[in-house]
């Protein structure tokens, strides 16, 4: 049984529509990265998984079970955790602030407990020195770092990656890669959304790419990206 299950999942606003009968899935411990040209309809991808908007058509289960009808806090709870293209941390607390509030709201502990895995996961995503720094005043790839750490305080079964390496230099896009090596390995799945192509096949174990919200091709990574549809109309080359 797959972990995350999409099947044929529709969304239109108004007369577009912005994903068209999308299907995939998810394994435990995979990595999957999904591109595709701006208003492919990949961020409304993940605001139907995480539960920020609804499907016109079709489901998606987690372990089996249709999550359709849970809100984006319970599916928070259910395992799911995210983060977002431009960072909004909140600016007048301080990083262990930001982290705490997710790991009292995205599960049912104690305030010790809370406050121990804040710490750790602090520890784990490189900013325990920054613990007690107004998150206001972190650079970007620092703001990238607490984004994940937030959403690993929830202690998430799925992350799901949006454009997270977005705005990084190089070297910086290399650290990012290499934390998110590190969360894999503790056996958190991922779904990846990234224009920074190299950072996907330094970590995923598939891709999927879509446009217009239709899948155009999924598979081996190098295998998607040397193929004519991505070619064309991802890359502008006319194969």
């Amino acid at each position: 049984m797959s972990l995350l299950s999409v099947q044929n999942v529709s969304k239109n606003f108004g007369s577009l529509k912005v994903t068209n009968n999308l299907s995939f899935d998810l394994k435990e411990g995979e990595a999957i990265g999904i591109l595709g040209p701006n208003g492919a309809g990949k961020t409304t991808l993940f605001n139907l998984v995480s539960g920020d908007i609804t499907p016109d058509s079709g489901d998606i289960l987690l372990n089996g079970k249709s999550i359709l009808s849970l809100s984006p806090a319970q599916r928070c709870i259910e395992g799911f955790g995210r983060t977002y293209q431009i960072p909004h941390p909140f600016e007048g607390m301080s990083v262990f602030e930001n982290v705490l509030v997710g790991a009292v709201f995205g599960n049912n502990y104690s305030e010790k407990q809370a406050e121990e895995l804040a710490l750790y996961v602090l520890e784990e995503t490189g900013l325990i020195n920054k613990a007690e720094a107004l998150a206001g005043t972190l650079s970007l790839l620092e703001r990238k770092r607490l984004e994940l750490a937030k959403a690993m305080a929830t202690q998430p079964k799925i992350l799901l990656l949006d454009e997270i390496a977005g705005g990084l230099t190089e070297h910086e896009v290399h650290e990012l890669i290499e934390l998110i090596q590190k969360i894999r390995k503790k056996g958190v799945s991922i779904i990846w959304i990234e224009h920074i192509v190299h950072a996907l096949l330094s970590v995923v174990d598939r891709l999927i790419a879509i446009n217009f919200g239709e899948m155009l091709i999924e598979g081996d990574p190098q295998m998607v990206m040397n193929s004519p549809e991505v070619k064309e109309v991802y890359m502008g080359i006319d194969a």
